[in-house]
């Protein structure tokens, strides 16, 4: 009987109806947009490439969408992975570069609850810091350094190790985040938030009734011992 309530308190964890706290995961697959620069591979993601206005999401703070890129103030996410140049297309760039420091932070408030992040990160930096919150309350955050250990987050403007798409699943469910950098710059594209999607209940099904399965199986041995 012990070795039953054991497999289907698994099974319950699978449903996700007894809650964990799990640890993110982070991963750098990535697909191609029609543009050519690097974008979440998954389809359920919406995402803000900050090419059409409106912007998707309200954004407060320093930072500013620019094109292109400008000596000392901030550089386009260069596509290394791909041997081409750096996109041409807009992107968010904090601080601000018309601003009188070369500090700043820029929220964007998503209207909905999220536990998936997707971001093209260009030149990554150590002064470089991706935090997340629901509401107020702040619930993590990522420095430039979590992201290309064991290389070096020197900022470097072609390099693949700073130049690449990052995905965070499995965070605290969030409905903001803010990009802050204590100079210039945190260069970014192709924002992506989700719901990542949950195994299909028949699934979950099929996984219960074998664990269940095994379970009587185990059972009928002791019996016969």
């Amino acid at each position: 009987m012990k070795k039953i309530f054991v497999l289907f308190t698994v099974f319950l964890f699978a449903l996700g109806i007894v809650g964990s706290v799990g640890a993110v995961t982070i991963s750098y697959e990535f697909s191609l947009s029609t543009d050519g620069t690097l974008t979440t591979p998954y389809d359920w993601a919406t995402v803000e490439t900050f090419d059409a206005e409106p912007l998707l999401w309200s954004w407060t703070g320093s930072g500013a969408i620019v094109q292109g890129s400008v000596s000392g103030k901030y550089a386009a996410p260069y596509n290394s992975d791909l041997m081409t140049a750096a996109n041409t297309t807009k992107y968010v760039t904090v601080p601000d570069p018309a601003g009188t420091t070369n500090t700043g932070s820029y929220t964007a408030s998503l209207g909905g609850s999220y536990n998936y992040f997707g971001i093209f990160w260009g030149s990554v930096d150590t002064y470089n810091t991706l935090s997340f919150y629901k509401d107020d309350s702040f619930l993590l955050s990522f420095t430039g350094t979590d992201i290309t250990t064991p290389n070096a987050a020197n900022g470097n403007q072609s390099a693949p190790y700073t130049n690449l798409y990052v995905n965070f699943f499995d965070l605290p469910d969030f409905n903001k985040f803010t990009m802050s950098s204590t100079n210039f710059a945190f260069e970014a594209d192709n924002i992506a938030v989700g719901v990542k999607p949950v195994p299909e209940p028949a699934t979950m099904l099929l996984l219960g009734a074998g664990l269940l399965g095994l379970g009587g199986l185990g059972r009928k041995k002791l019996l016969r011992m």
